[in-house]
This record gives structure tokens, C-alpha cells and sequence, in this order.
């Protein structure tokens, strides 16, 4: 009678594991685990996309309760839209059905009658609880950035939603970056002066050769013509408004740097074809937990 007891009470505690595991760990599991099927299946072309696509496919589902079936259909069909022509719906039920397996086990009953169904396919891995976790490459969002800041239009996606401000120079890179433009404000200043005069082009191309190595590049198209020194904090403080969804991809697509001297206007941001196309999918997707 004893043994039968605590082999009871044994079965009664390895049903109950995720009990232990808040919504959020669960949720956050799940994220990680579309990412890890997607890397299976080959089907982004960086680690970046892989972070920002199951970030915004994963964000369909409920964070603080464990998903209902409808809630895995949205996921699903979010899958199956971003990657039209590379997914099956059978391949896609099989990785959201895998992933969501491996995030509340048995907590979700339909989700066991599935996979004990057959209904997982053999090029998608069902993960169990001790799974090596794949590393995370997400990118850091400065201090208050990911503060919502109110309701409005995303600047990437268009869709009507809470809002994060992103700097465009990212605070990260501030320190070196105001070393740099206050060291070149007044090479730039003097350079608007000299080709407003129609000086000689030597004279301008030796400017901007010292601007290159003051600044690390010779682009000065991002910059305004009356850049000053006195207008060096207004310009590393511009910002533009994100959802949370785009604002995490724009920070995993590219580096603080990249951001800061590459992409550090929204018309760049716009230009880069990555960033783009998750805002194109982005648009498509319902706001969730991110409604207004």
C-alpha cells in the first residue's frame, strides 16, 4: 500500500512539472522553441530573422494563460503567411504543435491528442524538458526605449498600436558618437560654407577627407546643413515611433554601430530590404496584446 502510494505521488508530481513554471517562462519557451524550428527547417537567412520572426509569431499566443486551439490557429496561419512559399500547413501545424508541446508539455490536452494523433511531421523535433537552449542574439533596446510611450501609427509597420520611441542614434553609441560629430561640426559647417561659395573641388574633397577620418565616413547626407555644435544633442536625440514588435527587429537586424552610422534616419531604415519585409509582414498581423 505504501509503494503504491508514492509511486502515486511520484506519477502525481511528473504530471504537474510545468506547474512550477510561471505563464511567462512558458511563453517564453514557446518563443524559443518556434526559433529553434524554424533554424531545423532552414528557413531564415540570419539568426537575427529568426529572433524577430518567432518573437512576433510567438506574441499571437496568450502570455498569461496557456493558449486555446484558436490561439495556435493564429499562430499557424502567421507562420504559414510569412513564409508562403516555403511552409506546408502541415509542416507548419507540426512545428507550432512541437514548440507549444515543448512550452506547456501537458498542460494542453488538444495539443497531446495532435502529436499522439500523428500529427507532427518527421522534419520538425519534438523537444523535451531538458533540451539544450540555442543561443539568443537579441538585441539590447537602450534605457527607456521600450517604454510604452501611447497609441498611435508605427512608422514601419503602419498598423495603429502602443508605441516605443527608438532613437535613431542609439544611446549606446552616444559617448563615441558625440566625441566625433562635435569634433567634426565645425569641418562641416565650414564645408556647407565652401560649396555654397562654389569653392574650388579640390578644396571641398580635401574636407571631406578630413570629415571621413573624423567621422568614419564621408556621408554627410544624414546630417542637417546648419549641423553646429550646439545642435550636436539634438541630433543624436531624434527618435522615431515603433511598435515593440518592430522595434525589436529593427535591433536585431543590425548592430548599435550600424544603426547609429548606417541606418540613422527612418527614409535608411526604410531602405534596408530585412527590415522591410518584416514590416510589410508586420502589417499583416493582428496587435494582440499591443492593440490601443
Amino acid at each position: 500500500m505504501g509503494r503504491r502510494n508514492k509511486t502515486s505521488q511520484q506519477k502525481v508530481h511528473s504530471n504537474s512539472r510545468s506547474d512550477d513554471t510561471s505563464e511567462e517562462e512558458k511563453h517564453a519557451t514557446f518563443e524559443k522553441r518556434i526559433a529553434e524550428q524554424l533554424q531545423l527547417l532552414n528557413l531564415c537567412s540570419s539568426q537575427d530573422e529568426y529572433s524577430s520572426v518567432s518573437e512576433a509569431i510567438a506574441s499571437l499566443a496568450p502570455v498569461d494563460t496557456s493558449p486555446s486551439e484558436d490561439d495556435m490557429n493564429n499562430v499557424i496561419d502567421a507562420l504559414l503567411d510569412y513564409f508562403v512559399d516555403d511552409v506546408t500547413e502541415e509542416n507548419a501545424k507540426a512545428l507550432v504543435y512541437a514548440a507549444a508541446y515543448g512550452a506547456w508539455y501537458r498542460d494542453l490536452d488538444w495539443i497531446t491528442d495532435r502529436i499522439d494523433d500523428g500529427g507532427s511531421d518527421s522534419s520538425v523535433s519534438e523537444r523535451g524538458e531538458e533540451d539544450d537552449a540555442i543561443s539568443d542574439e537579441y538585441g539590447e533596446i537602450d534605457d527607456d526605449d521600450g517604454d510604452f510611450i501611447g497609441e498611435g501609427e508605427c512608422e514601419l509597420c503602419e498598423r495603429s498600436i502602443k508605441l516605443t520611441r527608438h532613437h535613431l542614434i542609439p544611446k549606446s553609441t552616444w559617448p563615441r558618437m558625440k566625441k566625433r560629430l562635435w569634433d567634426a561640426a565645425s569641418v562641416i559647417e565650414s564645408l556647407h560654407s565652401v560649396s555654397a561659395n562654389e569653392t574650388s573641388d579640390q578644396k571641398v574633397e580635401e574636407m571631406k577627407h578630413v570629415l571621413e577620418c573624423k567621422l568614419g565616413t564621408s556621408d554627410l547626407s544624414y546630417l542637417p546643413t546648419n549641423f553646429t555644435h550646439d545642435t550636436v544633442r539634438a541630433h543624436l536625440s531624434q527618435v522615431c515611433l515603433l511598435c515593440r514588435m518592430c522595434h525589436s527587429a529593427v535591433h536585431r537586424v543590425h548592430t548599435e554601430w550600424e544603426l547609429a552610422m548606417e541606418y540613422n534616419t527612418m527614409e535608411r531604415l526604410l531602405e534596408c530590404e530585412e527590415v522591410m519585409k518584416f514590416g510589410r509582414w508586420a502589417n499583416k498581423q493582428r496587435p494582440g496584446k499591443y492593440a490601443n
